[in-house]
C-alpha cells in the first residue's frame, strides 16, 4: 500500500444516525416554534440558526474513516476514543446495503457511505492482505 492517507466521510448504522440526527432537527424544531410564537424577529433566533447550521455541519465533517499505511482510522463527532483497526486484525470489510460492514475481533461495526466511497475502502482496505 502506498503511504498516502486516504479519507472517506461516513455516517453511523442507520439506528445511531436517527437518534443523533433527530436530536440535531430538534434545535431545528425548537427555532422554528418560537420564531412563530412571536412573529418579530430576535436575535436568539438568529443563534438558533447558526447553532443548527453548525451541529449539521460538525455531524458531516468530523465523521471520517482514513486509512493511513497499516490502520483504519474511524473518528467519530464528540467521543475522541476512535474505533482504530490494524489492517491484520481486519477479520473482513464487505459491502452491505448503503454502506459497509467491519468485523474485528468478532465484533461487527457498520457504517453508511456512498457507493463510490465504500467500494475504494473496500479495495484499499484489502490491499497487501
Amino acid at each position: 500500500m502506498s503511504n498516502s492517507k486516504h479519507t472517506f466521510k461516513y455516517q453511523p448504522n442507520l439506528l445511531s444516525s436517527l437518534i443523533v440526527w433527530s436530536w440535531t432537527l430538534l434545535v431545528l424544531m425548537v427555532g422554528i416554534i418560537w420564531w412563530l410564537e412571536i412573529l418579530t424577529f430576535k436575535w436568539p433566533l438568529v443563534l438558533i440558526a447558526v447553532l443548527f447550521i453548525a451541529l449539521v455541519a460538525v455531524q458531516i465533517s468530523l465523521r471520517r474513516v482514513s486509512i493511513d499505511r497499516n490502520l483504519l482510522i474511524f473518528s467519530t463527532v464528540f467521543n475522541r476514543s476512535w474505533l482504530v483497526i490494524p489492517r491484520d486484525q481486519l477479520e473482513s470489510i464487505t459491502a452491505i446495503r448503503g454502506g459497509v460492514a467491519v468485523q474485528v475481533d468478532r465484533n461487527r461495526y457498520q457504517f453508511l457511505m456512498t457507493k463510490k466511497s465504500r467500494q475504494a475502502l473496500i479495495e484499499l482496505a484489502q490491499l497487501d492482505k
